[in-house]
């Protein structure tokens, strides 16, 4: 069974708008170095320490999710269902649908419990029609997320979280970021190896690496955007996107 720690894990509030959210990318060959020094600089999240998020991206037909994000739009919406399970891969919890809006560089954040439980959400095939219906359950939160919206393809991670006790930044380490199924109507091919790459997300008051992880940045990370979808698309069909 999944933990108690990690069966809420999607339950924390959206961070409000001041706080700052930095990407650094690393090699997954430092990863294990990178959880070591977080675990001696940083204590663990206490609610949700780690687990593995399950990510169900959704696209349009003409792929408009995927192309703003290529092209940096000024404008960006992402919509995706999401479930946890415990490291050995059980799933147990809830589920939840959401949807992230970017306008400049405001961001916003909705998310809807979904009705079922992550043990059998996990189990549907990409294709299944009910999948295709539930980004309509954010209407009642605002957002206009009509049945054209479908479900592309299946991303999983390995999520450790901290907090850094002097800013009190949340931090969060993802490692083995790789695709576990794929819709075949917007992919003939599937690569399902790791991307190669890790990123670490920092969420806090400011613009700049808190100076209690700064010592990370012997391990050749290196502050960039991330986008896990576009960077698994880019993988698996072999794209310089």
């Amino acid at each position: 069974m999944l933990s108690p720690e990690a069966r809420d894990i999607a339950a924390r509030p959206v961070p409000n708008e001041n706080q700052r959210e930095l990407k650094f990318i690393l090699p997954d060959g430092r990863v294990d170095l990178a959880r070591g020094w977080l675990e001696r600089i940083c204590r663990r999240d206490p609610e949700f320490p780690a687990a593995v998020v399950w990510t169900i991206y959704y696209d349009t037909s003409g792929l408009i999710s995927l192309s703003e994000k290529i092209n940096s739009d000024y404008l960006k919406q992402k919509i995706r269902v999401r479930w946890y399970s415990d490291l050995d891969g059980r799933a147990a919890g809830p589920s939840f649908v959401e949807a992230k809006l970017r306008v400049g560089t405001r961001r916003t954040k909705v998310r809807a419990r979904l009705p079922y439980p992550a043990e059998e959400l996990a189990g549907w095939d990409l294709q299944d029609p009910r999948l295709r219906a539930l980004p309509m359950r954010l209407q009642e939160h605002g957002i206009l997320a009509r049945d054209f919206w479908q479900p592309v393809m299946l991303i999983r991670y390995r999520r450790d979280r901290f907090i850094e006790p002097l800013s009190r930044s949340r931090v969060s380490l993802d490692a083995d970021i790789a695709s576990a199924a794929v819709n075949p109507t917007f992919l003939s091919a599937a690569d399902y190896t790791a991307l190669g790459s890790a990123v670490l997300e920092v969420k806090g008051p400011g613009d700049e690496l808190p100076l209690a992880l700064r010592s990370l940045l012997q391990l050749e990370i290196r502050k960039s955007s991330f986008s896990k979808y576009l960077r698994v698309y880019s993988h698996m069909t072999r794209r310089l996107l």
